[in-house]
């Protein structure tokens, strides 16, 4: 029985560290895609 604990355990780890680092990437992902469309409209309006 111990050894299946610690299976799990170490399931839900490597799960918990892959949803992080996924939401960290589409959180950094998120930013420059808004940093981006900020930099094109100031751009836009600035030639008109």
């Amino acid at each position: 029985m111990v050894h299946l604990s610690v299976a799990i355990a170490k399931f839900a780890e490597t799960l918990f560290w892959g949803i992080a680092e996924a939401a960290g990437l589409a959180l950094i992902g998120g930013a420059f895609a808004i940093a981006a469309l900020v930099i094109g409209w100031k751009s836009v309006r600035r030639r008109r």
